[in-house]
Parts: C-alpha cells; structure tokens; sequence
C-alpha cells in the first residue's frame, strides 16, 4: 500500500484494509480477475487512487503494468464513485488500452464504522463466447458471497490469526451451513485421496469421508478462519483452513482450503533436527571450553611466578567469556545469542575477580537483543575485557587497607544498523598521554583488534577522572 495516501483514516480503518489486502490473494484467485483498491486522494476529493494490486494465479492478468499510485478522475472511474457515494456495488465496462477485449469492472465498497473507506474493484475480460465450468462457476460464486462479506463488515474477519493461506489450485471443498460437502474442486479430492480418504459425492458428511475436521464448526461458531491438520500414513499431512461464510450475520456455509504439506513437515522436522545438532556442538564447545579454563587454572596454581600465574588466570578468564556465548547458544534456537544474558554472566565473572578493598556494583542501561553468534563472540569477549579493565585498574593506586565503591555503568543502544556500547566507571580514569594504538596493555590490546578488525566497528574513548569507553559495531560486518 502506499501509505502517504491512508494518512487521512484512523488507524482501525488503516488496519482494516490491511487486512484485506493480506487475504485477497484469495479473492483475486476466486474470481479469476485482478483486484485493486481505491481511495479517496487526499489532495482532491474529486479523484481516487490505486492503493493496492494483487493478480490472480488462476487467470491471466488484465493490467500488465504496476497500477499502485495510478489517479483516476471522476469520469473516468464513475462505477468507483458511485460505489463511494451509495456505498453499495456498481459496474462499468470499457475497451482495454490494446483495443481488442472489453474489461468490465465490478466496483465493491468497503465500509467502516457506517463509512465507506475505499472501493476494491474487480477487473476481468469479458469473453461471452467462452462457457463456465462448474469448478469456474462454484468459485465465482464463493467470491460473490466474500463480496457481499466485506459490504456488510463481515470480511476480513476481526481475529484472522491463520499466518497461512494455501492458493485456491492446492484445493478448495465447499461445505453447507449444516456441514455436507457441496462441492471439492480436482486438487482437493487428489489430497483426501492421499490420507486414504473416499471419494466425495455431493450431500456427504466430513465422517461419511473419514474427515475428523473440527475447524468447519468452530469458524462458524468464532466467526474466524480455523486452521486443521489431519496425518495419515505416517507421513501425509494435508492441512485445512476453514473460512467461515455469512449472510446479514447468519452462517451460510464454509469455504475450506485444503493443501498437501508433507514435504513441508519433512522439512520442518529436518530443521528442528539441525537445530538440535547445533545446539548440541555449541553444548560441547562450551564444555571443552570449561574443561580448558579448568585445566588452566589448575596450572596457575602450580606456577611459583607471579607474571605467569596473572597471565594464566587473564587466559582463564578470557576462554570463560568465550565459553558463555556458548552456553547461551545451546539453550537458544538459532544461530543468535541473547546478549542480555550474556552480559549478566560476564558481570558475575567480572565481580568474582575485583581485587580485594574494591566493591563493584554494575547499573546496565538498554539492550542489545539476539546477536549473531558471529558478532556476540567477539564483543562478550570485548565488553568483559573492559569490565576487568575497570575492576582492576579503576583505583590501582588504592592503599591496601582501604575500601572503595566502584560503579561500573554499561549503556547499550541497538538500532537498525549499529550495536552501540558504553562502558563507564567513577575511577581514576586514562592518563591524559594514554593512547590505544600503542599501549602496552595485553587486554586493550585484544580490545582494539577485535572491535577494528573482526567486528569491523569504532572504539573511542575519554581520557582523564572517570574512564569511559564507547564501541560501535555494524549489524552486517563487511
């Protein structure tokens, strides 16, 4: 839809076309012809414009070009402003652009609230020397009844949650407001075939066939669309979608669209498989992880030299945070770590190993969401090096029989292309001279080549009292 050309509705209004617009695909296929939707321009009143577009599967299309944001006037597109002012249907035929086929358009209003909102009109090429078929006829049918639906209100429906809609050539059954099959197209008798279903024979019953469908009665009595899935065999799984018909409010039948999705299921469950194999490596990698911090911390504890041991123990805490995007990626389906839980894990790590006299207490502003395992590796690795950075160097010049608070905040702002992070404390801060390119620290160091080159992103930070650091990282790394 172009939505500049809604400004001028309510939102429930806006709501209600878009809902229509989600579902006429159906339509469009019912009643072999193109669908568009008019406006009102809200610049001039005297002219309506091409909102929406859909063309129908089951027929050739009579506008070969994109008819969205197409302004038509009042003379010519009479047949949409008489449906505008007498909110009831109207008809208008005229020779297409090529001059060889008359088009006829059949206007339908969409009200709202004892409003008319906008008029869809259905396009299809008049071809009187061509005989419907029942299968034709059945369908134009149970467009018409959809048609009269959406004048009285009563299409869309107001709680459409079925995600889905098969295309009316997967299968269409078409049941009476007592439940009895009026009509099942070829493809939909090629389905029930498959779950070992009889053959349909007009005035059967859904059990008369083998068809335990509860949906067709509960669309009726909830007045939406009810979605059902019947397997058989082991393997075949036909789904159902029960749209429910009224007239003036009355039950008047139930349009149901069946379609095969076994090799949908099969998928499905080769996903769920998959899923569960790589929840299974990221369980594994994250034990071996733990298994080496162990190993090296085993190790610290038999080094006499206190350099080797601090390097082992800064090891040992790096592979743990390494460990932690691991661990939260083996609970996730997914390749995408919740960062939040992460951070959490990497600020116990962070007040396990504060020096003795510092009292850390953290304050976390935002969230950065689920992130890509290939960027939430890197920058939990990131964010604990700078939260260990502050628990242990925020006051290196403390006596040792003194006791300090130290307040470590975090900010995080995930917009629709950067993840930004900010790490500040009340320390003593960088020195003035301090400089990222050339320190000497080990744990910056790592800092400044994970954010430049692996996560392709930007580090700053403030010199002086109160040291802060700020990262910014792209969503899509180059």
């Amino acid at each position: 839809m172009v939505e500049d050309l809604l400004f001028g509705l309510e939102d429930e209004a806006k709501a209600r076309l878009t809902e229509l617009v989600r579902r006429w695909g159906l339509l469009a296929d019912l009643c072999f012809s193109d669908l568009l939707l008019f406006v009102r321009d809200p610049d001039n009143p005297a002219r309506v414009v091409v909102v929406a577009q859909v063309r129908p599967a089951t027929a050739a299309t009579v506008h070969q070009v994109d008819m969205v944001g197409s302004v038509f006037s009042k003379e010519s597109a009479q047949s949409i402003f008489s449906s505008f002012s007498s909110g009831g249907p109207s008809f208008q035929e005229r020779i297409d652009q090529a001059g060889t086929h008359k088009v006829v358009s059949q206007a339908i209003p969409v009200p709202y609230e004892g409003k008319i909102i906008a008029v869809m009109v259905r396009d299809f090429l008049l071809n009187p020397q061509r005989a419907q078929g029942e299968l034709e006829a059945t369908y134009v049918s149970l467009f018409e009844k959809l048609a009269k639906m959406i004048q009285h209100g009563e299409f869309p429906y107001s709680n459409d949650d079925v995600v889905e809609t098969p295309r009316v050539g997967d299968g269409v059954m078409v049941l009476s407001a007592d439940g009895l099959v009026q009509f099942m197209s070829p493809n939909g008798v090629s389905a029930i075939h498959r779950l070992g279903c009889r053959s349909p024979r007009r005035g059967s019953g859904l059990t008369e066939l083998g068809l335990p469908l509860l949906g067709p009665a509960q669309a009726a009595l909830e007045c939406n669309p009810v979605l059902d899935e019947i397997e058989r065999k082991g393997d075949i799984v036909v789904e159902f979608i029960s749209f429910p018909l009224f007239d003036r409010g009355s039950p008047s039948g139930t349009l149901v669209l069946l379609r095969d999705v076994t090799d949908l299921r099969v998928k499905d469950r080769l996903i769920l498989s998959k899923d569960a194999t790589i929840k299974e490596i990221h369980h594994r990698v994250k034990n071996n992880l733990q298994t080496i911090s162990s190993l090296l911390r085993l190790q610290a504890r038999r080094i006499d030299s206190d350099k080797a041991k601090q390097a082992l123990s800064e090891a040992e805490r790096r592979i743990r945070s390494i460990a932690l995007v691991h661990e939260a990626l083996s609970r996730e389906v997914g390749e995408q770590a919740p960062m939040g839980k992460v951070i959490d894990s990497i600020q116990a790590l962070a007040t396990e190993s504060a020096p003795q006299g510092v009292e850390a207490e953290f304050e976390v502003i935002g969230d950065l969401g689920d992130v890509e395992a290939s960027i939430a590796t890197p920058l939990a690795v990131v964010i604990a090096e700078l939260m260990q950075n502050s628990v242990e160097h925020a006051f290196a010049s403390l006596p040792a029989d003194e006791t300090v608070g130290l307040k470590i905040k975090l900010e995080l702002v995930r917009t629709n292309s950067v993840l930004k992070v900010t790490i500040s404390d009340n320390g003593e801060g960088f020195p003035d001279s301090f400089d990222l390119q050339t320190t000497a620290s080990l744990g910056l160091s790592i800092v400044r080549d994970l954010v430049t080159t692996q996560l392709d992103g930007k580090i700053s930070l403030r010199p002086g009292p109160s040291a802060k650091v700020t990262i910014e990282v792209p969503l899509e790394i180059n």
